[in-house]
This record gives C-alpha cells, sequence and structure tokens, in this order.
C-alpha cells in the first residue's frame, strides 16, 4: 500500500502514494504543459508555482481527516461517522485487511459525492500498531465515456482550486507535476503539522485513446485524493532490522 504508485482502485490500499509522491517530486521537474491530454490547468491559471511565494492569509490550513472522520479515530468511531454522514449508502460499507501492512481498512462506495461525477469510493485506513484513523483515500474512475471524463478533470480542477485557498504555507504546495505522460500531480499540500493532502489524475481519457482495436485497453482516467497523517513515517508492519 506504501509502497507502490501503481496500486489502482479495486485495491483501495493505494496509500503509496504518500511516499512515493512525495518522494519523486524532488526530480519530476516537468510542469503540466498545453500539450498534456489530461488538460489539467497550468500553474499560471491555477495561481500556484508562479512569482514570489505570498504569505497565506487567515488562519493556517489544517489537514484532520475527511468531514468528520479524524485522525485518531478508532474504527467503530468512524463507523459512526459514516453511518451518520452516507446513510444511504452504509450496505456498501465493507472491511478487510491489507495482508502486507496489516493495516485495517473500511471502504464505502458513495454515488455524486461531487455531483454528476459517479461513485467515489472512499477508504479509511487504520495504523497497524495503534489501530486508529491514519489516512483517507477517496478514488474517482470514469466509465470511459467522454462525458465521465469530463467531469473527472473538471472535479480535479475544482479541487486543486479549493486546496489552493486553504492557506498551505506556499512552500508547502505542488500544483499540475506532471509525474509520467499519464499521471500528474495536481495537488499536494502539507500542514503546520505536516499532514498532507495529495490529489493525483492518471489515465488516458477518451478522446486521445488508440484507435486500434489490437491496443492494448488503456486505463481510464482515475482521480485519487488522499488525507495523509504522516506519509514519512506511516504506522504500518515492517519487519525489524536483524529479526531475519
Amino acid at each position: 500500500m506504501l509502497l507502490r504508485l501503481c496500486t489502482r482502485l479495486r485495491s483501495p490500499h493505494w496509500a503509496a502514494l504518500a511516499l512515493s509522491l512525495i518522494g519523486s517530486i524532488a526530480i519530476a521537474t516537468r510542469q503540466a504543459g498545453a500539450d498534456n491530454p489530461l488538460s489539467v490547468k497550468s500553474e499560471a491559471q491555477a495561481g500556484v508555482g508562479v512569482g514570489s511565494p505570498v504569505a497565506p492569509s487567515g488562519s493556517p490550513a489544517a489537514i484532520d481527516g475527511f468531514r468528520d472522520a479524524r485522525f485518531g479515530m478508532s474504527e467503530e468511531q468512524v463507523r459512526a461517522v459514516v453511518r451518520r454522514e452516507f446513510p444511504a449508502a452504509t450496505a456498501s460499507l465493507m472491511s478487510a485487511v491489507n495482508p502486507s501492512e496489516k493495516t485495517s481498512v473500511l471502504s464505502i462506495t458513495v454515488p455524486d459525492l461531487v455531483p454528476q461525477t459517479g461513485n467515489a469510493h472512499i477508504s479509511y485506513i487504520f495504523g497497524y500498531r495503534s489501530r486508529k484513523l491514519i489516512q483517507v483515500n477517496i478514488v474517482w474512475t470514469s466509465n470511459r465515456s467522454r462525458a465521465n471524463d469530463e467531469a473527472i478533470v473538471s472535479t480535479a480542477n475544482a479541487l486543486r482550486d479549493y486546496f489552493n485557498s486553504e492557506n498551505f504555507a506556499p512552500n508547502s504546495i505542488v500544483a499540475n507535476r506532471q509525474l509520467s505522460p499519464n499521471t500528474i500531480l495536481v495537488f499536494r499540500g502539507t500542514d503546520d503539522k505536516k499532514r498532507t493532502v495529495l490529489l493525483v489524475l492518471s489515465g488516458v481519457p477518451g478522446s486521445v485513446r488508440s484507435e486500434d482495436k489490437k491496443a492494448p485497453r488503456p486505463e481510464p482516467l482515475t482521480l485519487e485524493l488522499a488525507y495523509v497523517e504522516d506519509a514519512t513515517h506511516p504506522d504500518v508492519f515492517r519487519i525489524s532490522k536483524g529479526q531475519f
């Protein structure tokens, strides 16, 4: 979960983003430009990464979790939050244990978390030792239609603009950084307690998919949002040095 950038929707444990993205940002120097098929706004349009940093006004950004699900909550507390916030979707609530990291995961599917974007898959991840909430992941995957592709990209822009207004320290922000031909770090921000929000858009939109029927089917557009309590020292199972 915390080691592989490529973990996809069908496994909710894509916390790998937290480590691999933070580590790769320093070497990913090419910004998303006009030739980028994912078509998120440029950093100039976003108001990020242009000119001298400007000190944020008002209260600084604070990443406490997602909605009323707060870092440090127990699984039962988060279950109560989910039942209250998403009563119509609680029938889809599932629990699992990550086999390699031994973290517990509650996942739920919520329709139209953002209007007209289809289903959002929300995963609440609990630490191996603490059994407390350490991360929340939200994933939207396009149904491969042009309209849904556009909705996914619009949601990426809207969320990036929302986070950009949240008074993160300018030196903690990265926006619209292209990490690979089909992957963009739309936004990353870190608060004063080193908690992180990550927003990543990946896949291939319908407008640029190959017409070759024999070509492998490309990954659909996927938008992944993570709220991470501690990306540097995650509470996951690790084999201790000298144990083997």
